[in-house]
């Protein structure tokens, strides 16, 4: 095992620099993957492959897609992967989430897999894990649970949250000794004590394999032993609250559009189209939580299958989907010189009709890799709603990469 002797950190940024030295670039870490059920498909080829190691630079391929990956197939692989591991394997509202308990997971190893995917992620341009319950971060930057600070609030565990409630709605404890004990309490049960449940009964006993795997995942490119050393600037990339979400304005100010000359017709119908985007950004923004609304109404359950999966998939396009469709990531990037070089490169095409004669609709052609899309003017000037419907369409049915 290659121990890192870490240099004075101050930042982040110094973190993220630090791990990224440490990835071993003289060979290639290889997944191979589909798009569909990626998660599970992600962590079983991860286990699998045994030519190289989760230390050398990831590369991805997406089965049935000619694209290369120079870095945004990795990112977006990264980005699936983070927030399919948080809905797949953690619980807990925004405040921050704990592991799931479960033993299978456990005996297969995927936690531990999990925390290299963490280690792999913040060092080679994927989104942080920043969904840890505080009291996680501390067991795993400490080996400690300070009971006495865990509240209710970090219980996230629903049968655990349930019984707690019909504890506290009991006179007697005793008819609940079985599911406390299994728990993890293993002190007297008494009336005396119930007050004590709603800290011992979140199961943070049972929960702590998990995140010892998780530990161990984490000792890739000896993480581990940074977020030990540097427990409180570390701290920024597993707990909620340090980073903010991509948004309208960050969007904007990323985009870097190629103008024709200033008081052409060219340059209007391109000013056009970008106030467009603006307006499309915006619009996604404020409708945001209406559309999580929405997802939940009760008519959803007269639906068919090909309707819900329409439905779903027209209302979850968002400013994070719209970034990732343009640049393979949903995160705003880590560090404050990643920020001030991330740029948008905006093309514009006026001559489609030139090229293919009489036809309908055009879509934008994206560049993941050098965060470049060219907009079909023709298609995309008229009206904002003939925008908003072609960007759309073109989001939900164009995050394969088909050109090399």
């Amino acid at each position: 095992m290659l121990f890192f002797s870490a240099p004075n950190i101050i930042s982040i940024a110094d973190v993220i620099k630090s791990l990224t030295e440490r990835v071993d670039e003289s060979s290639t870490f290889s997944i191979c993957v589909t798009r569909e059920q990626m998660v599970e498909r992600g962590i079983k080829q991860w286990q699998r492959q045994k030519k190289s190691s989760p230390k050398n630079a990831l590369r991805v391929t997406f089965i049935g897609e000619a694209g290369i990956d120079n870095g945004a197939l990795k990112t977006e692989f990264l980005t699936e992967m983070m927030s399919g591991i948080e809905k797949r394997f953690f619980e807990g509202g925004d405040g921050g989430k704990n592991p799931k308990y479960s033993i299978t997971d456990l005996d297969k190893h995927n936690f531990k897999v999990i925390g290299e995917i963490f280690a792999v992620s913040i060092a080679q341009g994927g989104p942080p894990p920043n969904f840890f319950s505080q009291w996680c971060y501390k067991y795993i930057s400490t080996g400690e649970v300070d009971q006495e600070a865990i509240t209710e609030r970090d219980i996230t565990d629903p049968e655990v949250l349930e019984l707690i409630k019909e504890a506290a709605d009991n006179t007697t404890v005793m008819e609940f000794t079985d599911r406390i004990l299994s728990c993890g309490y293993t002190g007297a049960v008494s009336f005396e004590k119930k007050k004590r449940f709603s800290v011992v009964l979140h199961s943070t006993v049972r929960l702590l394999p998990m995140l010892q795997q998780i530990a161990s995942g984490l000792k890739l490119y000896d993480l581990l032993s940074l977020v030990q050393e540097e427990t409180d600037i570390c701290r920024q990339l597993f707990v909620p609250g340090s980073f903010c979400k991509v948004d309208a304005d960050f969007l904007m100010k990323s985009l870097s559009p190629s103008f024709s000359e200033t008081g052409t017709m060219r340059r209007a119908r391109e000013s056009k189209v970008v106030n467009f985007l603006q307006d499309y950004l915006q619009d996604m923004e404020d409708e945001g939580e209406s559309k999580d609304d929405r997802d939940n109404r009760p008519e959803e359950e007269s639906m068919g299958e090909e309707d819900k999966a329409e439905k779903h998939t027209n209302t979850h396009i968002n400013v994070s989907k719209f970034c990732q469709w343009l640049t393979g990531q949903s995160h705003i990037p880590l560090s404050h010189a990643d920020r001030e070089n991330f740029k948008i490169v905006i093309e514009f095409d006026h001559d489609c009709s030139v090229r293919y004669g009489t036809h309908t609709i055009c879509y934008p052609v994206v560049n993941a890799c050098s965060r470049s899309v060219t907009f079909p003017i023709a298609h995309l000037s008229c009206t904002y709603m003939e925008f908003k419907n072609v960007i759309s369409q073109a989001i939900t049915h164009g995050y394969e990469f088909g050109r090399i």
